[in-house]
């Protein structure tokens, strides 16, 4: 029985370095994570830590709260990021024209998407800048981790102008929406994705989603530093607790632990293309 961790920031983590994160995770059963960037640096260190560690994949992309100050700039860096190469210039003219060359271990783009929680950048640029990464995912054929904060509808919208492309596949990462966001959602290919959210005492209307989709189209992931389960709230929260959110989705759908690692692991498997890399 092992884990997988679809949605991390080891470089955020203050109380371990990227290392111990890494060793004590697996330790806890957890034998693949996806490290998400969320900036520039972030997607950056993210292509580092796949190099660095055999389990560790990357995902690249820029959050939402930045996207005011995303354009063709951070396009070229993620295309080179997505190509294998930490330097900016690298390849500039074939990237510009879309070579299609991939890192192996850059496995998908975002986090991206919509935030009108915080709405730190105006909703024009954000809604431009989820085009752009959902554009650049497609044109890679990599999946899109989405970031989905008070925005159902607006995601909804802009994925279902999308979602007759081939190569558009997602997840909607910490899902916190109804049954009814969640049912359309599967129905044109995306997968939930649950954290330690849901393991909270109030989290009643996630626990009655969980309860209905089926877990064939469910991710869990820790969201790390962020989020940690109940019983270790106000803690720094690190890939190990990822069992937690398994532990609380068996409780639901009335499966075994291990049923659940199961099917998680495989469905992280096939979405994120790791059969290579699988022991």
């Amino acid at each position: 029985m092992y884990f997988i961790d679809t949605h991390a920031h080891l470089d955020m983590i203050k109380s371990m370095t990227p290392e111990e994160s890494v060793q004590r995770s697996l330790s806890d059963g957890v034998m693949y994570m996806i490290n998400v960037g969320s900036s520039i640096e972030g997607s950056r260190k993210s292509v580092r830590y796949a190099r660095q560690f055999p389990n560790v994949f990357a995902s690249v992309g820029i959050h939402p709260h930045d996207a005011e100050d995303f354009g063709n700039r951070e396009i070229k860096i993620l295309k080179a990021l997505i190509a294998g190469s930490e330097e900016e210039s690298a390849g500039e003219e074939s990237l510009e024209s879309g070579s299609g060359k991939k890192f192996e271990k850059v496995v998908a783009v975002g986090e991206t998407g919509l935030d009108f929680f915080r709405s730190l950048s105006s909703r024009l640029s954000q809604e431009k800048a989820f085009r752009a990464h959902i554009e650049l995912a497609t044109e890679y054929d990599l999946p899109l981790i989405i970031h989905d904060r008070d925005a159902h509808e607006e995601i909804f919208d802009v994925l279902k102008e999308y979602s007759s492309h081939k190569n558009l596949r997602g997840v909607i990462h910490c899902f916190s929406g109804d049954l009814d966001f969640a049912s359309r959602c599967i129905d044109i290919g995306l997968y939930i994705s649950y954290t330690g959210v849901i393991t909270y005492s109030n989290a009643r209307d996630l626990v009655d989603v969980a309860k209905e989709i089926p877990v064939e189209k469910i991710f869990i992931e820790t969201d790390s530093p962020f989020l940690a389960p109940q019983g270790r709230r106000g803690k720094e929260n690190y890939p190990g607790n990822v069992k937690y959110i398994a532990q609380k989705i068996a409780e639901i759908k009335n499966l075994t632990l291990e049923e659940v690692a199961a099917v998680t692991s495989k469905n992280a498997e096939d979405f994120f293309a790791l059969a290579p890399f699988i022991k």
